[in-house]
């Protein structure tokens, strides 16, 4: 399991927002050995007004080579949603 967090990104998260990083953080090396997994953004930054970011439920990461939206949402199981983006991945912990 190889976590890394970009210079800046501070605060915690959840347990099951922690659980879900790792489970992410699993699918992505047993795929790829020499897989990083970088946290772009926890509870720091800027986010729109009741962003999950700030109650420890949301995290960024930086995109996975060949990882579309279905493959993050597998790695996570339900609950999960996750917005694919150019420069980062937004995943949150929202089970509804």
């Amino acid at each position: 399991m190889t976590v890394y967090y970009k210079d800046g990104v501070v605060g915690d998260l959840q347990p099951v927002a922690q659980k879900g990083l790792g489970r992410l953080d699993r699918a992505h090396s047993a795929r790829v050995r020499s897989a990083l997994t970088i946290v772009t953004s926890k509870r720091d930054g800027n986010h729109m007004a009741g962003s999950f970011h700030y109650i420890g439920l949301a995290f960024d990461v930086r995109p996975f080579e060949g990882w579309d939206k279905a493959r993050y949402l597998k790695a996570f199981g339900h609950g999960w949603q996750v917005i694919v983006n150019n420069d980062y991945v937004h995943c949150e912990y929202d089970p509804k």
